[in-house]
């Protein structure tokens, strides 16, 4: 069986495999791994790319007068949790992320790896396990009791063009998971940002987080480096060791509808109280 330094490259220090996997790797031989984003097929820019200029900082970590800070305002606390206000309620059961724009210091900063302001770029820091589930194939747990509004993980993979997305979900067959996550931003009424992110082939730990109608993560788009957004997922509720991690897939949900190929929607088994029968789907990628 392969190490968790060879299955997590620079994640492996918190992720780790069940020792039930039983000498099973959980991942395909033509996986690679990435703890961050790649270019995928036809895409032009380097999701690494530095493009935003950074702050002249001089201590260690920043503070209110770091122009990385002033662009949106504070995002995290000095543990590293998410900040949250009166008119920002957390999502609990529906597909909504937090509104507020999130900008992290980058590498063109001069401010310290431990800054205040760079949460998401640093990894997991929480202890991970993947696990076989009953049901529902691979799935993702903490090991460690995960406070509120903590950094979990990134949803890290290929940055694909409308194009490649819709190829990739063509040409899956009906027993195939699709791992696209299409990130819509709204900018305007008339102007949305579409980012379409694929672990499937090279990805990231987020690949083995389920769906659950009633999710204990939720979504947040971070910048750190330019305008390709990141996603981080946080904490919803206090989560307890050796609880399963999940968050609510975008897309629909209708019980019953065939996807955009006649395929009846995928099952869901998150058994919630509110489980809507089958898995979310985005009908932008057929």
């Amino acid at each position: 069986m392969a190490t968790s330094e060879e299955l997590f490259g620079d994640d492996s220090k918190y992720v780790t495999c069940s020792s039930d996997v039983n000498g099973a790797v959980p991942l395909p031989d033509s996986f690679k791994y990435t703890a961050v984003n790649v270019a995928g097929p036809g895409l032009q820019q380097d999701p690494s790319e530095i493009v935003y200029s950074g702050c002249d900082c001089t201590l260690p970590s920043c503070g209110q007068h770091c122009p990385c800070i002033q662009m949106f305002g504070p995002s995290y606390t000095e543990d590293a949790k998410l900040v949250t206000s009166s008119s920002q309620t957390l999502p609990s059961t529906d597909n909504d992320i937090i509104t507020k724009p999130v900008l992290e210091c980058s590498a063109s900063c001069k401010c310290s790896s431990e800054c205040i302001n760079r949460v998401v770029q640093n990894g997991p820091r929480f202890q991970l396990q993947v696990f076989n589930t009953t049901t529902k194939g691979w799935g993702l747990r903490a090991v460690e009791k995960i406070p509120k509004n903590a950094f979990v993980c990134e949803y890290a993979g290929e940055i694909l063009t409308d194009k490649e997305a819709k190829k990739r979900t063509d040409a899956l067959t009906g027993d195939d998971m699709n791992y696209i996550l299409v990130v819509k931003e709204n900018i305007s009424d008339e102007k949305v940002i579409r980012t379409n992110i694929d672990p499937a082939i090279i990805g990231n730990v987020g690949r083995f987080i389920n769906h659950s109608c009633n999710p204990n993560l939720f979504q947040v788009v971070v910048r750190i480096e330019n305008e390709i957004p990141r996603v981080g997922l946080f904490a919803v509720r206090d989560i307890e060791a050796l609880e399963e991690l999940s968050y609510s897939y975008w897309g629909d949900t209708k019980q019953g509808q065939l996807d955009g190929m006649g395929r009846l929607h995928k099952p869901c088994y998150c058994e919630g109280p509110n489980c809507s029968g089958f898995l979310p789907i985005d009908a932008s990628l057929f």
